[in-house]
């Protein structure tokens, strides 16, 4: 049996990348969890085509690893709100598309220690030495994202928030995942701009005195301190946004919702956040019967588990 080495370089980048989510990881922020998150994305990388495609079943690579599977899920939406990858659940299981992680911030680090060089593989002498040099990890589409952000930001704010200029690309990650969260651009930035119109009072008055551009804006990508961790569906952004009737809210595919609310564990349907356990009884078993109609699970439980009893 042959082992496929992670480098400290890649745990360490996995580790600055998982720091920066902030509110928004959906797994532990325990530092140790880096190397579960950088094994993961090797063995991803081990099993991808040519084209970064591989599909996995996550219950199976859970029980494989003696993990519970929603530590896996966690993992897999932390590395997409990242950017090193993209992912969906169908029929066929978990489909991921490995996408070209950002390179690690000092240019004189090689090319083996992003997290593509995390497992499997080696690159000879010869081939580092003719690589091009890594690019810094500022790059010019995150630049014009957030100078995107701060022009909406600074045309709708509150009087009394602070301008906002950005100095990094901090928030990048986590304005590129509110926007596919939104639908897109387009319906992203009316969103965005209406949020910062309708905020509540404390948000708009209290909150701003002593605190910088910087600070404000971050908290229009981050959730109230009971909602931190259960991702962008409690952004301020969204839940402002959509206060008043603004922007429509994106129409998400049913099966989709049904592999991001309900987990399958200890022989039974495992709800995933708020949201799920705010659903009636009716559409949490319409959601797992989705999920078991694709061979998640175990075929009948949505119904014994969650269908009304009988009356007499």
């Amino acid at each position: 049996m042959r082992f496929y080495a992670v480098c400290t370089e890649a745990i360490q980048l996995t580790h600055r990348a998982l720091q920066q989510l902030d509110q928004g990881r959906r797994g532990s922020r325990q530092p140790s969890r880096a190397l579960r998150v950088a094994t993961l994305y090797g063995h991803l990388q081990t099993r991808a085509d040519a084209s970064g495609a591989v599909q996995l079943a996550l219950r199976d690579l859970a029980a494989a690893w003696n993990l519970q599977p929603r530590l896996l899920r966690d993992d897999i939406s932390d590395l997409q709100a990242l950017g090193w990858l993209r992912y969906r659940c169908d029929w066929r299981g978990t489909v991921i598309h490995l996408n070209r992680p950002l390179p690690p911030r000092s240019s004189a680090q090689t090319v083996a220690q992003s997290p593509e060089a995390a497992a499997g593989g080696t690159q000879s002498p010869d081939a580092s030495q003719n690589a091009p040099a890594v690019e810094p990890a500022t790059s010019a589409p995150d630049q014009a994202l957030m100078a995107r952000f701060a022009e909406v930001y600074n045309q709708h704010k509150p009087q009394a928030w602070p301008l906002y200029s950005p100095r990094g690309t901090a928030l990048a990650a986590r304005l590129r995942r509110a926007i596919r969260h939104a639908g897109g651009p387009e319906a992203f930035w009316p969103l965005m701009a209406q949020a910062l119109r309708a905020m509540p009072e404390f948000w708009r008055s209290t909150y701003p005195q002593g605190r910088s551009g910087a600070d404000c804006a971050a908290a229009l990508l981050s959730a109230d301190r009971q909602a931190a961790g259960l991702g962008p569906d409690f952004w301020h952004v969204f839940s402002w946004g959509a206060a008043v009737g603004g922007a429509p809210r994106p129409q998400e595919p049913d099966f989709q919702r049904a592999c991001r609310l309900f987990a399958w564990g200890d022989h039974a349907w495992r709800g995933q956040g708020m949201e799920a356990f705010a659903l009636p009884d009716s559409e949490k078993q319409r959601l797992t019967e989705l999920l078991e109609a694709a061979g998640i699970g175990e075929r009948g439980q949505a119904a014994r588990q969650f269908a009304p009893a009988p009356t007499f």
